[in-house]
């Protein structure tokens, strides 16, 4: 009967294999996108000392912002990926139990032997019960796995929260990666709007202000018509004042009133504060 569980083998690992190649072509592309990264770093280095137009440095600024979205992107898949194979994982070691208990019943039976014996008849293997024991222990409530309860994900809400929390706290790697993996998770659910207005701000707050203004670009142009829009407009208009881009900064100011004449009064006043410090024309 053991054999039966050597069979068993090697199709529960074929499963298990599907998502881990998954993830190590994910893990592929990442380094691929990082050697871009690293190659356009050089030659906006390249193009600084050589003097070349802002508009290039610029370009090269953007495409970084949008290749660091991709790779923020495939590590949150990778992120799933593991989630998925640590169920996998837990779902084969329940099999495994499985099996070893009914291997052990079988094993269990008594079966006569001997020459011109007579076999006795096959008898369930009667396991010791203790009195008062819970069902599971004696393995009457070992089946599939389907009676077990799943494994709990945390919701869209609870990742939200933390990254809240660790955004207060001065943590912004840590708040970066809860809203990045919230908006992989759950690109659909009405949080991911905040949560690509916050990502935005865990950049800002890290002065790493190319990051940011890719980041509330992305969330002006997808969610224009919700509650962050004005906010994500500003905001791209301080990162690209921080950039040195005061021409872009004076467009975001400027429209934020006109685009969004329903926004609140305090965050219209502090566009045009900006605008009037750039002497904004």
């Amino acid at each position: 009967m053991k054999n039966a569980k050597m069979f068993l083998m090697p199709s529960v690992m074929l499963f298990a294999a599907a998502p881990a190649g998954a993830q190590m072509a994910l893990e592929d592309q990442i380094e691929a996108l990082r050697e871009d990264v690293v190659v356009l770093q050089r030659q906006a280095y390249r193009d600084k000392d050589a003097g070349i137009s802002a508009g290039s440095s610029q370009e090269v600024i953007v495409r970084l912002g949008e290749m660091d979205e991709n790779l923020r992107q495939a590590v949150g898949k990778i992120d799933e990926l593991q989630y998925k194979i640590k169920t996998l994982e837990d779902k084969i070691n329940l099999i495994n139990k499985d099996v070893d208990l009914r291997l052990s019943q079988m094993e269990g039976k008594t079966v006569g032997g001997g020459s011109g014996a007579a076999e006795q008849p096959a008898q369930k293997f009667a396991a010791p019960v203790a009195q008062n024991a819970p069902a599971a222990i004696v393995g009457a409530g070992i089946t599939k796995g389907d009676d077990l309860a799943p494994v709990k994900t945390k919701s869209a809400e609870e990742i939200y929260q933390e990254g809240q929390a660790a955004l207060k706290a001065g943590q912004n790697d840590e708040a970066a990666a809860l809203f990045t993996s919230l908006m992989t998770r759950y690109p659909e659910h009405k949080l991911a709007e905040n949560a690509q207005y916050w990502l935005g701000e865990a950049y800002y707050a890290k002065k790493d202000y190319a990051k940011s203004a890719v980041t509330f670009a992305k969330g002006y142009e997808k969610y224009k018509n919700g509650n962050k829009g004005a906010d994500n407009i500003f905001k791209l208009g301080m990162s690209f004042k921080e950039l040195g881009k005061t021409k872009e900064a004076c467009t975001a100011f400027v429209n934020l009133p006109k685009e969004f004449p329903k926004a609140e009064q305090a965050l219209k006043d502090k566009a045009a504060k900006q605008a009037a410090a750039l002497k904004c024309e």
